[in-house]
């Protein structure tokens, strides 16, 4: 009789695809290492892998001739292996010295070592996320990056191997014979990895000449040394220290093998350090330094403010000076203004307000407000109707302003209070797309805050002054300076460091190209890099250069970033889940645009229990939007839209955002609800230019017909009269000051 527990197919038996039911055969062949073991067998006699097949859906065991699950009802006759193409990192590690150590040696010994050995090898590599795919002997075979990528799988698989060397050492020094040694490989590259569906430990079994590889040069290592491969060195260089090595000549490669040695880990697991080389940027960092110093000394605030292009370095000139700051016992806060009609009024403070107060997107207004009132307690300001002004920050339904004045005065109280006991850098991002009232808020919290050591940092594209020409000329305490291109030598020492010194030819195209935009330098030089800088001709402006590296990613992750790019250039896990419910491991995707430098894993969120991310720069938001077929970005914005009506505790909250996603739904009517909500909410604020805008918005998508245009044209006009009397009285108010000074 057969064993009902474990089967195999005849030869020329019909496979799983078919329609033909399982049936049994007398011999059964090991899926992991290919023997041929007896019919009744649960374990393989070779390698001691388990025999047989699950159900994919239950995990149940398949007994007998089956086209369904006994356990669960799923079908069983389309299990077949899941084969992929995917990158993966080999390590090889082969112990040494054990072959001698067990001539006469006493079988139970040998065994108690091997099994040592093996088991603390295989735990290491699982703890950095590894998988073993095979142990040959003395040997282990082990693979990062499938079935599921992490993103640094390169750099998990060389600190896994550099952890080794340990258990060596461990062992010798349990041991009576303390002569074991080990050599160890990584290589990264391309392979087809094969899964089993039914397999019960997840089998796996990688084919591809990245195997190969790293097995020639595990065979070169030295002992107790670490040997990786060109792709490895590039893909873990940020993170770990390595020497290069003579080029590996290997039996079968008509080349030598690049080979670089692992030395030792820079930085500690999952932590990113800049991926954008500061250079050429010391005088203006110098300048910024100098005004930071002042401003501390003196307890004097400081606007600076930097103009540039995108993707000029206006970003990473901050985050440098932010961790110089911090480093001397300062603090820095980052916010940023978001495009696209996202934001209804004062966006960059109510983020700050929400960063130092803890508040999530997604706190319901009772927790929102107590952690609102705890972080002002702290500061120490318990003033009620002070509490309340900041509450419009914190975008309570019930807070009203009863002015402007009296809200920016308690704008300037916080950030004073936040200041009184350290250098505050506070950095305003993308201020060319702020609305005029943050405008007014920046250059008021600039010029009327005292006695406190505050930088205030904004960061903008030209384009600022074409909305205020004269942007910082009323300050005493204001600076601006426009951040121009990198200088030559800088612009080609970086295109070389990126690309290596080894191709100065593709270096100077990258250089002539970007015209010293260290972003753009830094795109092509990873654009040219997964070409391995071999294509004859490099795109003519970064628009082309972008589009041809979106066109080259794999599917999955381009319709990623297409979905990504309906949410906006800030964006969440969350909504990109509901836009593919079903299509693939989203972390993988994502962490694999990040790794490609197309998007970054942000700190902190806005939303809490998602990851946020944004885009490595607009220009790639900007292009894969363009991209998508009209129909399919009405669908995508639509879905974004359910969803955030779903998640949001507070729709009015986020009113100006869903405006514009059913807007670009197609659906106007939703579209202007959300802008009547989003203009009210802006009234309330005394952002009356947001508030006439968002009124003008849902005008512009009513009928001519529709008799709620007048209502709508009313408030539009009461909103724009109020506006003018606010900046009359300004306007008085500063002239009744000056004359009083005089």
């Amino acid at each position: 009789m057969h064993c009902s527990s474990c089967w195999a197919l005849p030869s020329g038996a019909e496979g799983p695809a078919g329609s033909s039911p399982i049936t049994l055969a007398s011999v059964i062949a090991c899926a992991r290492c290919g023997a041929s073991n007896p019919e009744d067998a649960r374990f393989c006699v070779d390698c001691g892998s388990r025999l047989g097949f699950v159900c994919p859906a239950c995990g149940a065991e398949l007994t007998g001739s089956v086209r369904y699950c006994p356990a669960c009802g799923a079908s069983v006759a389309q299990v077949s292996a899941d084969e992929q193409r995917k990158v993966v990192s080999v390590l090889f590690a082969d112990l040494v010295g054990h072959t001698s150590r067990s001539d006469g040696a006493d079988p139970e010994d040998v065994r108690d070592v091997l099994r040592e050995y093996y088991r603390a090898v295989k735990a290491t590599i699982e703890r950095y996320g590894g998988v073993v795919e095979k142990f040959i002997g003395d040997a282990v075979m082990a693979v990062f990056g499938s079935p599921v990528a992490r993103g640094d799988d390169a750099e998990r698989a060389v600190r896994a191997a550099l952890a080794i060397p340990r258990i060596i050492e461990q062992l010798n020094e349990t041991s009576p014979h303390p002569d074991l040694e080990i050599h160890m490989a990584v290589n990264t590259g391309e392979a087809v990895v094969t899964i089993e569906p039914g397999s019960p430990d997840g089998d796996l079994l990688v084919a591809g000449d990245v195997v190969n590889t790293a097995s020639r040069l595990q065979g070169a290592a030295p002992p107790g040394r670490v040997l990786i491969g060109e792709e490895t060195f590039r893909a873990t260089r940020r993170v770990i220290r390595s020497e290069p090595v003579p080029a590996v000549a290997a039996k079968g490669k008509r080349e030598p093998i690049p080979a670089w040695m692992a030395i030792e880990a820079l930085v500690p697991l999952a932590v990113r350090p800049a991926q954008m080389t500061f250079v050429g940027r010391d005088g203006e960092s110098g300048l910024v330094r100098d005004i930071w110093s002042r401003a501390v000394a003196e307890r004097r605030p400081h606007l600076v403010t930097i103009l540039g292009e995108a993707g000029i370095g206006k970003t990473r000139l901050a985050e440098e000076l932010s961790f110089d700051m911090r480093a001397t016992g300062g603090q820095a806060f980052h916010v940023r203004e978001l495009p696209y009609e996202q934001s209804s009024g004062y966006e960059t403070f109510v983020q700050l307000v929400h960063e130092v107060a803890g508040i999530f997107e997604s706190d319901p207004n009772p927790v929102a407000t107590a952690k609102l009132e705890a972080s002002l307690d702290h500061l120490g300001l318990v003033d009620p109707e002070l509490v309340q002004l900041l509450s419009v920050f914190a975008r309570t339904p019930e807070a009203v302003a009863d002015d402007r004045r009296s809200l920016f005065e308690a704008a300037r109280r916080f950030v004073e209070a936040l200041a009184s006991e350290t250098g505050t850098l506070i950095v305003f991002e993308d201020v060319h797309w702020a609305h005029p009232s943050t405008l007014d808020l920046i250059t008021s919290l600039a010029g009327r805050a005292r006695d406190a050591p505050i930088l205030f940092l904004a960061l903008a594209r030209p384009e600022l002054l074409d909305l205020r020409p004269a942007w910082g000329g009323g300050l005493s305490s204001s600076t601006t300076m426009r951040l121009e291109p990198l200088p030559p030598a800088a612009a080609h020492w970086l295109a070389a460091g990126l690309v290596g010194e080894e191709q100065p030819g593709v270096a100077e195209r990258i250089e002539t190209a970007a015209s010293g935009n260290p972003l753009f330098i830094e795109e092509m030089a990873a654009w040219m890099l997964e070409r391995d800088g071999t294509d004859d001709e490099l795109p003519t402006t970064v628009r082309a250069m972008i589009a041809a590296r979106l066109d080259a990613l794999p599917r999955e992750e381009r319709d990623v970033l297409f979905d990504a790019s309906v949410v906006g250039k800030v964006f969440w896990a969350g909504p990109l889940a509901s836009l593919r419910p079903d299509e693939g491991d989203l972390d993988e995707i994502l962490g694999s645009l990040e790794r490609r430098d197309l998007i970054r894993l942000e700190r902190a969120s806005a939303v809490e229990g998602d990851h946020e991310y944004t885009f490595r720069h607009i220009l790639i938001r900007d292009v894969a939007y363009a991209t998508i077929p009209r129909r399919a970005r009405r669908d995508r914005h639509e879905a974004v839209a359910r969803y955030v009506e779903e998640a949001a505790p507070d729709t009015a909250a986020v009113a100006a955002i869903l405006a514009y996603h059913w807007r670009e739904a197609g659906d106007p009517e939703r579209a202007v609800t959300y802008l009547l909500i989003a203009a009210e909410r802006a009234e309330q604020a005394w952002a009356y230019p947001e508030a006439v805008a968002l009124y003008e918005d849902a005008l512009g998508l009513i009928p001519k017909d529709d008799d709620r245009r007048r209502s709508i044209g009313l408030r539009r006009t009461v909103a724009g009269i109020r506006h003018e009397h606010t900046v009359m009285e300004e306007e008085q108010l500063k002239r009744l000051a000056a004359d009083g000074s005089a």
